[in-house]
């Protein structure tokens, strides 16, 4: 789909490679203040993206789901730029073009790369009915709905939910999930088990907050399996790496974040782990003029959890770095704080906060996390045209 029509071709071609909470902020800076003589071209699979602070909130019936999208089709046609709905499949560096699935190669004189994260699944079979993952979020809710209703109609039994990954986010699916539960009509009885291969659930916040996270689980009723790690899932059952067998009739995948498949076939230097290896200014150490942003980017020599507070503070950094790099000036660095305001929807009404090691536990808590994640939305939400200019146009 084009958005904008250019009377003449412009000096500079700039194209975001995914449109999360990165490369989101530049497209709306660019509707408000557009770099003069260049042309804005977004590439995403989904005309709609989601913010992932928010899901929670959605997913226990807080908050409707359109609360949580964000419609690229019309913030792209706000801001005069080009959106492409399809797949990447390759890199030419030396051309410095994109390859896409269904449309001619995309020439860049910049390229932002921020397509996220993937759930780690090792060599779990994932493409079974009653297996869910996180991601893509877009279609979370509505995976999750058809295999829950397909589960009830198989089974006439309780149903055995298992939510494989203890972080933050396997956390707030065991809490929010039975509010998504009650508003499905579905009267089965259910049990939810959260398994982490890791000792301790939330490993790296503070004793405090594991203590609340673990009283609210127990008072949900949470089956909790630690220090276990899944070898196979079949369709019956999770099997750990020992042997012994878990009976499960749907199963969430909230694992860790590993990188996406298509890192590797962009020719550029990785990390470790997959990720795309960048500087401290987000570019990649390829010295192509590539950034590499959010969950897709690795620093180097910098250890940063996979956190969506990194990339939302790394947007006004890539959004000057990009100026920067077409004037062929110095960029300017980014600098990871180490330490941030975690906030985690318990499902009830309440929330759990965690700041330089406090905790704090209430009602209010889930006041500040809908505050913050509605005002971080709204920056990226085209209001609706009034009723009587909608009937004009």
């Amino acid at each position: 789909m084009l958005s904008n029509a250019v009377e003449e071709f412009p000096e500079h071609q700039i194209v975001l490679l995914g449109i999360g909470h990165t490369n989101a902020y530049v497209l709306a800076q660019w509707r408000k203040n557009p770099i003069p003589n260049a042309r804005l071209i977004c590439i995403s699979d989904h005309s709609k993206a989601t913010y992932s602070g928010m899901l929670p909130a959605v997913l226990a019936g807080q908050k409707p789901i359109n609360a949580m999208e964000i419609d690229l089709v019309e913030l792209c046609a706000a801001a005069d730029a080009t959106l492409l709905i399809d797949d990447v499949v390759g890199l030419d560096r030396e051309k410095r073009e994109l390859q896409l699935t269904d449309h001619p190669p995309i020439v860049f004189d910049v390229l932002s790369i921020g397509i996220g994260s993937v759930p780690e699944t090792t060599e779990l079979d994932t493409q079974q009915d009653h297996v869910v993952t996180i991601k893509p979020m877009q279609t979370f809710l509505q995976r999750l709905h058809r295999s829950l209703h397909r589960e009830e109609c198989e089974t006439g039994s309780p149903l055995r939910i298992v939510i494989i990954g203890g972080g933050a986010a396997g956390v707030e699916i065991c809490c929010c999930l039975p509010g998504f539960i009650d508003g499905q009509n579905i009267n089965t009885p259910y049990q939810l088990t959260l398994v982490n291969r890791g000792e301790q659930i939330l490993a790296g916040s503070s004793r405090s907050v594991r203590s609340r996270v673990n009283r609210t689980l127990r008072k949900k009723g949470v089956e909790i399996i630690l220090n276990r790690a899944i070898k196979q899932i079949n369709s019956e059952s999770v099997i750990f790496d020992g042997g012994e067998r878990l009976e499960a009739d749907l199963v969430i995948l909230a694992t860790g974040a590993t990188a996406p498949p298509l890192l590797k076939e962009l020719g550029l230097p990785l990390s470790e782990k997959g990720f795309l290896l960048t500087d401290a200014t987000l570019q990649s150490v390829s010295s192509a003029p590539i950034f590499a942003v959010g969950d897709t980017g690795t620093i180097q020599g910098e250890e940063t959890p996979k956190a969506g507070v990194y990339a939302v503070r790394q947007a006004p950094i890539l959004w000057e770095n990009i100026q920067r790099l077409i004037k062929d000036q110095p960029l300017r660095t980014y600098h990871p704080q180490h330490s941030f305001l975690r906030l985690l929807n318990t499902g009830d009404g309440s929330a759990i906060g965690e700041w330089f090691g406090f905790s704090m536990e209430g009602k209010w808590v889930l006041s500040l996390k809908d505050r913050i994640d509605t005002a971080f939305v709204k920056k990226y939400q085209i209001p609706p045209l009034p009723q009587n200019r909608r009937a004009s146009s």
